[in-house]
């Protein structure tokens, strides 16, 4: 949704200024495929980790459900940390590792609550 949002706001300004829109050039379409890459990367590992835990009756306890929720916030800030700071091809886009690093050490925290349960 955000992409085709994105998308018609950047071919309506094209046109206005008589432009051809690319979007492979558009700084607001390159944030918008981040925020839907970034999604389409992580969403399948969080969910898989918070079906096991479920699974294994885990997920009930107060480690494993801080931690789940604690994901889904930082992924909220993201959005934010995106919009406020964008994202930079040549750059290391440091605004971003406010919401980037707590995020994989939920993953961790995660996968290794609910890893001797697999096993």
């Amino acid at each position: 949704m955000n992409i085709m949002r994105t998308k018609r706001k950047g071919l309506a300004k094209a046109k206005k200024e008589g432009k051809e829109f690319n979007r492979y050039t558009s700084s607001e379409m390159f944030i918008a495929d981040r925020l839907n890459s970034k999604f389409l990367e992580w969403s399948p590992i969080f969910l898989g980790l918070l079906w096991s835990l479920a699974a294994v009756g885990r997920l009930h306890q107060l480690f494993p459900l801080c931690t789940a929720w604690t994901y889904v916030g930082l992924r909220a800030l993201y959005i934010f940390l995106i919009l406020r700071y964008g994202v930079q091809t040549d750059e290391m886009n440091k605004g971003l590792w406010l919401s980037t690093f707590p995020e994989y050490i939920c993953i961790l925290g995660m996968t290794l609550f609910v890893l001797p349960s697999l096993l």
